[in-house]
């Protein structure tokens, strides 16, 4: 059975969606390992590499105060 593609494309197409990389290595990183919110509009994830095991964390706004 030979597979077949609907359109060809010159290379692959690959997006991050948004997804941090790695500080250390620039491995793009799927899901935080932890994430909080507070009232005061702040979501803080921790993030954790499974490529070098480097831990970071991001911190985004929801609403400016």
């Amino acid at each position: 059975m030979a597979v077949q593609f609907a359109c060809n494309a010159p290379k692959p197409v690959t997006y991050d969606l948004g997804r941090p990389k790695c500080p250390r290595c620039g491995s793009v990183l799927l899901i935080a390992e932890e994430s909080a919110f507070n009232l005061r509009g702040r979501i803080r994830h921790a993030w954790s590499c499974d490529d070098c095991a480097h831990e970071f964390v991001t911190s985004i706004t929801l609403w400016p105060r």
